[in-house]
């Protein structure tokens, strides 16, 4: 019986040593789950400030309130994926009608939808049909009690837009 063999340069020696190596090991898999959200993007926000008006505190004398200004809420540059927006607008009730924003003692400041005559109090929100637009309020003055002060009114009122 005849014995040959074979001589393999050293670097095929290597290599088949290292494939021989790779198959005896052991593996071990596992799995990781990517989460996140994509959020739309955002919308401009513009409220011009209102002037409501001068007026004699004689007039309020129960009845009487002083005519509408708008107060128009401009939102634009929207995101596409925004379809609709709600509006909150924050600012200290008055005391004595909370449904209104406080004016002066015994006259309160009311904040209506154009549309629909609807009075949003402050915290309120309104739901929007739309996003991008100018989305039309209006306000005045309103007594909130029997006797009334004289004084300027300057309050601040806090829109807070949320999307979608």
């Amino acid at each position: 019986m005849c014995t040959v063999a074979l001589r393999l340069p050293p670097i095929l020696l290597a290599l088949a040593s290292l494939l021989a190596a790779g198959h005896a090991a052991a593996q071990t898999t596992t799995t990781f789950n990517v989460t996140g959200t994509i959020l739309p993007g955002v919308c401009r926000i513009a409220v011009a400030d209102v002037n409501l008006g001068s007026y004699q505190a004689t007039l309020f004398t129960g009845a009487y309130t002083s005519p509408f200004q708008p107060v128009n809420v401009v939102v634009s540059q929207c995101d596409p994926l925004v379809t609709r927006v709600a509006l909150r607008f924050d600012g200290t009730a008055d005391t004595s009608n909370a449904q209104l924003f406080q004016g002066v003692p015994g006259i309160g400041v009311e904040l209506q939808y154009t549309s629909s005559g609807a009075r949003v109090a402050p915290g309120g929100t309104a739901q929007m049909a739309t996003a991008a637009a100018t989305h039309a309020f209006r306000a005045r003055f309103v007594q909130s009690r029997a006797t009334v002060s004289a004084g300027t009114v300057s309050r601040p009122i806090t829109v807070t837009m949320t999307y979608n």
